[in-house]
């Protein structure tokens, strides 16, 4: 339902996770001075629960788009956003909660860059230690090395926004107008990668990407895919190759592959080490997820162990 004072369309994406969307939307509609201006739309991924229940009950204003299947994160995503008519959409999360005027912050920094698309707030762990937001470019030799060295190693500012290169897809504003422009998520992208490649064509088309550190939102960080760590895992390597063969070409992937098979095969004898010495759940499902990766490399990727 189309609500003429609305100037936010927040687009929550669900799989299963019915009662965070709930929550999360409290959140929000908590933070603006007049609730109309939030219109909500839920793009519920053909959840197998109740989740349409608790929306019709819990949220009988939200729109609600259902898909005819799991279709992953970037045609959800997509397909909130076509529906669109307010001049800023959110693209959220349902593990999120938003801890000040989100909204506004982020909707103020991408009116006030002509060139701006996408904006990002400053992400919270619920221990409220900060989470890696704005992330760097991907290579292909820090995806071997480490790549989270490398993302500690960015330089943020923290008093005043800034352009970056690419952004954690918990919470993203979007300009549709701009947006419509570069176009929106690529489908090939399942989950993972999709937001860090928007970020890129983004950027590449002379657009960008915001930083917007005075709006704090709060990301329990993988709901959904830590019900499912292994599959996670998979799903990541997965996005990540293509990625790289989108940006990087054949050879490029070629080398990551081998790379990380290097990696993979040196890190099981330390992970199962480590496993004996320092038993924990934990280790146990790192040793677990680093022996499905080795023998899905050994099967050249093929068999379809993610969430595809």
């Amino acid at each position: 339902m189309t609500n003429p004072r609305a100037r936010y369309a927040l687009i929550y994406i669900n799989w299963e996770t019915p009662h965070l969307v709930v929550e999360a939307v409290r959140s929000a509609r908590s933070t603006v001075s007049d609730p109309a201006l939030l219109r909500v739309v839920i793009v519920d991924n053909n959840s197998g629960d109740d989740s349409l229940d608790v929306f019709a009950r819990e949220l009988p204003d939200a729109d609600v788009v259902r898909m005819p299947a799991n279709l992953g994160f970037a045609k959800a995503a997509n397909a909130g956003l076509e529906r669109v008519t307010e001049p800023f959409a959110f693209v959220l999360n349902s593990d999120i909660r938003f801890l000040n005027n989100v909204t506004e912050l982020l909707a103020e920094a991408l009116a006030s860059d002509p060139k701006a698309v996408l904006a990002s707030p400053k992400l919270f762990r619920p221990d409220h230690s900060v989470q890696a937001s704005a992330i760097p470019e991907p290579s292909i030799a820090w995806e071997l090395i480490n790549r989270s060295v490398r993302r500690y190693m960015m330089k943020l500012d923290n008093e005043r926004v800034s352009v970056v290169p690419s952004v954690v897809g918990a919470c993203m504003a979007v300009h549709m107008e701009r947006a419509r422009q570069v176009g929106f998520m690529d489908e090939r992208f399942f989950f993972y990668f999709e937001e860090t490649d928007w970020c890129k064509r983004i950027s590449s088309a002379g657009w960008r990407v915001l930083f917007v550190p005075a709006a704090h939102v709060m990301h329990m960080q993988g709901e959904s895919a830590h019900r499912r760590p292994v599959r996670a895992r998979v799903q990541f390597y997965l996005s990540r190759y293509k990625y790289f063969h989108k940006h990087a070409g054949a050879l490029g992937v070629a080398i990551l592959f081998l790379g990380l098979c290097c990696k993979l095969t040196l890190s099981i004898p330390l992970a199962g080490l480590r496993a004996l010495l320092i038993p924990s759940p934990k280790a146990r499902e790192r040793l677990k997820s680093y022996v499905v990766l080795w023998c899905w490399h050994m099967l050249l990727c093929r068999p379809r162990w993610g969430f595809e």
